[in-house]
């Protein structure tokens, strides 16, 4: 046995040098395993127990590096999502589809409640009433006017250039004249036409939104031989009785009425005698006058102590977008340029969604100490609306 060792003596110390590599590379592998696994050099810093260093690091900010944005995390499906969005064709949208245009319709219904005020005179003044048949005539009792009583005055401060809009050929559309009634501001001014239904019911309800109200007077048609302002219109063919009774008609409703807005029509040297005897008979009763014609023929007319206006922008032909801004925007100019404009316009839904739209732009009445608590220093828009009797001048 002793003798087979000595012969194999050398294969047996190759077997215990490998045995004994092997014993110690398992030993530092196992070591290795039992070492713990630190997430970043902070937690080996601050768990590992052989390790001397500081315990607990503060990173002071660099005052000389400025504070970047952290990068917006996006999950994985929220990237393949966005991806997906990407890749895929943009439609279109077709401006003739149903919904755009159903988007570009103007709707009344969109103007919702101004929450105006009733007038102080929302029915008639029996001191300013003159029964005459059916009729019921405004008139003055030499003291009072009904375009004063019946107007409705109000302050503007200083530095404001004050903005008069009436709407003419209100109430033909019973559903759309109520909508414009509660969903107007009531500065706004109303003027009816002689043909539209209950128009005295229709009057007192927009006095009782603080609306100021008038009647449209019509002149004879430019194109009479085509179409005809009706019977209610000043007529070229019929005598100046016929005429005064047509205006009669026209303003002895029973409701009250400050006066008349005269609309586009003949008014030149050919009718100038009834028109004459028909201003003063406005003048006669305390009524005012709109010239709404966007000419010069009523102006021409002179009648002394006549409460007037002219309007500076009528709004009654071209009802597309750009010529409305066009023509606000004037307005704008205008009142900057002399103190006040008058704007009349017919009640298109575009019209008057677009008024309502200009008018709320306007800058807010305030005093210097409101302008200095909010901060206010340039006034964009100093505009404020007013009502037509504010505007109106005895000549």
């Amino acid at each position: 046995m002793i003798e087979f060792i000595r012969q194999k003596k050398i294969l047996i110390l190759v077997v215990l040098i490998t045995l004994a590599g092997i014993i110690g590379i398992g030993y530092q592998s196992a070591e290795q395993k039992s070492e713990p696994i630190y997430r970043s050099k902070i937690d080996r810093i601050m768990y590992d127990t052989h390790n001397q260093s500081p315990k607990y690091v503060i990173t002071l900010p660099d005052r000389n590096k400025k504070n970047k944005k952290p990068e917006e995390v996006v999950s994985v499906g929220e990237e393949a999502a966005q991806a997906e969005t990407a890749a895929k064709p943009q439609k279109e949208e077709d401006p003739h589809s149903l919904e755009a245009v159903i988007a570009r319709t103007p709707y009344l219904a969109s103007l919702g409640s101004a929450g105006g005020q009733p007038l102080p005179a929302v029915r008639s003044d029996s001191d300013l009433t003159e029964e005459k048949g059916n009729l019921k005539l405004p008139k003055t009792d030499g003291k009072k006017k009904p375009w004063e009583v019946y107007g409705s005055k109000v302050s503007v401060m200083p530095r404001f250039n004050r903005i008069a809009v009436v709407i003419k050929n209100m109430g033909l559309n019973r559903g759309n004249a109520d909508l414009i009634n509660k969903g107007l501001p009531s500065g706004v001014s109303f003027s009816f036409s002689p043909y539209a239904p209950d128009q005295a019911e229709q009057i007192i309800a927009a006095r009782s939104e603080g609306h100021e109200t008038y009647m449209d007077l019509l002149l004879p048609s430019k194109d009479y031989l085509q179409s005809d302002s009706g019977p209610m219109s000043i007529s070229l063919t019929a005598s100046l009785a016929e005429n005064t009774e047509r205006l009669e008609k026209t303003i002895g409703i029973g409701a009250p009425v400050g006066g008349v807005v005269v609309t586009p029509g003949v008014a030149d040297e050919s009718n100038a005698e009834h028109l004459t005897a028909i201003l003063q008979e406005l003048h006669d009763r305390g009524l005012l006058v709109l010239n709404a014609t966007g000419e010069d023929g009523i102006e021409a007319i002179k009648v002394r102590q006549l409460a007037r206006a002219r309007a500076d922008i009528v709004i009654d032909r071209d009802f597309s977008a750009q010529n409305i801004e066009k023509l606000l925007e004037q307005a704008e100019q205008i009142a900057r340029d002399k103190g006040y404009v008058v704007i009349v316009s017919d009640p298109k839904p575009i019209a008057v969604l677009a008024l309502n739209k200009w008018i709320e732009s306007f800058s807010p009445q305030l005093s210097y100490e409101e302008m200095k608590e909010r901060n206010i220093t340039e006034i964009a828009k100093p505009f404020a609306l007013v009502p037509l009797s504010n505007l109106v001048v005895e000549e």
